[in-house]
């Protein structure tokens, strides 16, 4: 049976937007993000109050996208986990906006997006208010499972075939330096080629990485964390929300603080096949 393609949730804006507010939120690469795409929606911005009154908090998330956010089947994806659980710590019901294009996310009537990455520039000219940092991502490597001697991008040299997603900033990076980068639309397209055999490595999310692991343990391969050595391929990521006030802000953050404690952050990620990596240099 066919599968159909999936990537991040907004692979392909990040990776064919001319907008440079949009390709500047999303680093150049659609992992997991949302800072000025669907929260610039003309629709007014949700106070603590209004969400309280209303009974229930609204994540926008892409409707086939796993492990991210799923409509259908047993899995629903993590975003839409964490988001319960947020929801829950608020005393609310969670109701989710299906998105699958870059138009649905500007208009969507959404309240939250889920992993928005903190880009301070990015979020001073915006009306994005982001909660403080649940977790820490970036562009990872993934590379055969018997593959030695890579622990970086360094370490790739010249003659060996990585895929990419295209128009992505890992893409231009790794072709700078000499990679032959191979472009594609979507990371488990990438995943897939990396576990036939005809690329070296994968430049793609952590999430992707973890969830093929999980889905194809037969055909596990293995994770660099390699953007701890690389700034702009690595960031923190926490929940965007459209203007609203800073009493909803300070709820979200204080939710967080007890997820994280509590480890339910942790365990939800694990359910993905996902290590859970604490914010680094977090404000």
């Amino acid at each position: 049976m066919s599968r159909s393609r999936r990537s991040s949730p907004i692979s392909a804006i990040c990776g064919t937007s001319r907008d440079r507010l949009i390709r500047a939120s999303c680093a150049g690469f659609a992992v997991l993000v949302a800072a000025s795409i669907g929260l610039l929606a003309p629709a007014a911005a949700r106070t603590l109050e209004a969400v309280q009154s209303r009974g229930a908090i609204t994540l926008c998330a892409h409707a086939n996208a796993l492990p991210f956010s799923s409509r259908n089947g047993s899995q629903a994806g993590f975003q839409i986990e964490l988001g319960r659980a947020l929801a829950g710590q608020l005393g609310v019901e969670l109701a989710v906006a299906w998105v699958v294009s870059p138009n649905q996310y500007r208009t969507a009537d959404c309240d939250i997006i889920l992993d928005t990455i903190i880009n301070p520039d990015v979020q001073e000219q915006t009306r994005v208010r982001v909660s403080k940092p649940y977790h820490r991502t970036g562009v990872a490597l993934a590379v055969p499972g018997g593959a030695a001697g890579i622990d970086s991008f360094a370490d790739l040299g010249t003659g060996r075939r990585v895929g990419v997603q295209v128009g992505s900033l890992a893409q231009m990076l790794l072709s700078q330096r000499g990679v032959q980068t191979v472009p594609f639309g979507f990371e488990d397209e990438i995943m897939d080629e990396l576990s036939a055999g005809s690329l070296a490595g994968a430049a793609v999310s952590p999430a992707a990485i973890g969830y093929f692991n999980r889905m194809n343990p037969g055909k596990a391969v293995r994770l660099v964390h390699a953007y701890e050595q690389e700034p702009a391929l690595s960031w923190n990521v926490g929940v965007g929300m459209r203007g609203s006030d800073n009493l909803l802000r300070q709820r979200i953050d204080e939710a967080i603080d007890r997820l994280l404690a509590d480890g339910t952050i942790r365990t939800i990620y694990a359910r993905y096949g996902i290590e859970h990596r604490p914010p680094t240099g977090a404000p």
